[in-house]
This record gives C-alpha cells, structure tokens and sequence, in this order.
C-alpha cells in the first residue's frame, strides 16, 4: 500500500506586490493555517517518509511548518517540474519514487494538485471533483506495491479537509 498527501500551499500575498508569481510568501493567515495543516499531517499514518514540494517561496514556508511537526528528520525534496505542473507532470514524478517511500506528502499548486487528486480517485484529471483552496489536504491511499503501478483510477481518498474544518 502506497499513501499520497497532496497539500496546496497555504494563503500567500497578492502577487501585484511582488516581481514574480514565485516570490510570493505566506500572510499571516497562511502561516496560522499551514501550522493547523501541519499538526495533522504529522500524525497520519504511516509516518511521512518524504516531502516531495515545488520550490517557490509560499511552497517552501508551507513544507518548513510540516517540517517543524514531523518527528525524525524528512529532509523535502525540493523539484522545480512542481511549480505549476501537470497532473500529469505530478504523476509521472510520483511513479518514479523510490519504492521505501510508502508515504509522500506532494506540496503544490492548483489547478494541478486538484487535478491529480481527482484524477487518482477518479478516471482522469481533467474531471475535477476534488476541490482544493488554500492549505487543504486531499490524502490517498494505492493499493499498489510499487510507486510505478501508479494510474488514473487508482487511488482512494481518504481525507479532504481544509484548515477552515480545523479551526476551533
């Protein structure tokens, strides 16, 4: 059994503020929300064994609450093929993962995580059922040995939630 945690990115400033869609950080909202969302993540099971995230500024302060949580050291694997990518980019990344990962928390972007979280539970990307604002969590489950049997259809979700759900 394989288990998939795709997380978007926490709240980040407005981008008329900044040179480029990359350098955008968190507000302080996405800081409170990617702690909330982090606090759950840590106590999934099984235990993360990787972070795989694109790169850009909001992705990175979202992985670095993650990080603060997880027990062990889960140094993220850091790809920039993540920044705005694909379902199908984000698929062709998962299947060729080690296979002593049997669980990878994917931290992106819409519309590509939403699509590939649809795509897995569902019969393919571009039938998006799978909503994802900022910071939620969509968590799967393949029944698969290896990260190479990954396909369209395959998955089961097994959590949706959204820091909103969290707040008390």
């Amino acid at each position: 059994m394989k288990y998939i945690s795709m997380w978007r990115h926490a709240k980040a400033e407005r981008p008329e503020h900044y040179s480029s869609d990359f350098e955008r950080p968190l507000t302080e909202r996405g800081l409170k929300d990617a702690a909330r969302m982090s606090a759950l993540i840590a106590h999934l099971e099984p235990t993360v064994d990787l972070i795989l995230s694109s790169p850009s500024a909001r992705t990175a302060q979202t992985v670095q609450a993650l990080s603060a949580q997880i027990k062990g050291a889960v140094d993220p694997l850091w790809n920039e093929a993540i920044y705005l990518a694909t379902a199908d980019t984000l698929l062709s990344l998962l299947k060729a993962l080690p296979e002593d990962v049997r669980h990878v928390v994917v931290v992106g972007h819409n519309p590509g995580l939403e699509e590939l979280a649809s795509g897995l539970c569902g019969s393919a990307p571009e039938d998006v059922f799978v909503r994802m604002p900022t910071a939620a969590l969509a968590h799967v489950t393949i029944d698969a040995e290896h990260w190479s049997m990954l396909r369209w259809g395959g998955g089961q979700l097994k959590l949706l939630v959204t820091p909103k759900a969290l707040k008390y």
